[in-house]
């Protein structure tokens, strides 16, 4: 699922996921990108719509100062180790660490100088 989008909500449907984009001015319904037709849709055009779901909603994002990275035990001895390139800040106040491959939310922060904690 995404973790944060720029309007805080996202449309499920029977097989598949879609940012909310926007809501339409007159009737309000969420609209979210239509790639056939290069147009914005209302989520109700889509027999396949479930419902939207709350996520985090983008106020801003910052750099992140050289040297913090994100760690993740794959396997025992075997860890996988990314340089967090910036911050993403929710609108809640959530900071959201980032790396080139995506979000790390899930991962153990290291500061600059940090040892990679003992293998489990």
């Amino acid at each position: 699922m995404t973790d944060f989008n720029s309007t805080g909500w996202i449309a499920l449907f029977e097989n598949h996921q879609a940012d909310v984009e926007g809501w339409d001015l007159v009737t309000h319904a969420a609209l979210v990108v239509d790639p056939d037709r290069g147009v914005m849709r209302p989520v109700t055009e889509y027999p396949d719509f479930r419902r939207l779901i709350m996520t985090r909603k983008i106020a801003g994002m910052m750099p992140c100062r050289a040297g913090y990275r994100a760690y993740w035990e794959n396997r025992p001895g075997d860890p996988i180790i990314e340089e967090i390139v910036g911050w993403i800040v929710s609108v809640r106040g959530d900071v959201i660490p980032f790396t080139p491959d995506g979000t790390a939310h899930d991962a153990t922060i290291l500061e600059p100088g940090q040892d990679l904690p003992p293998a489990t």
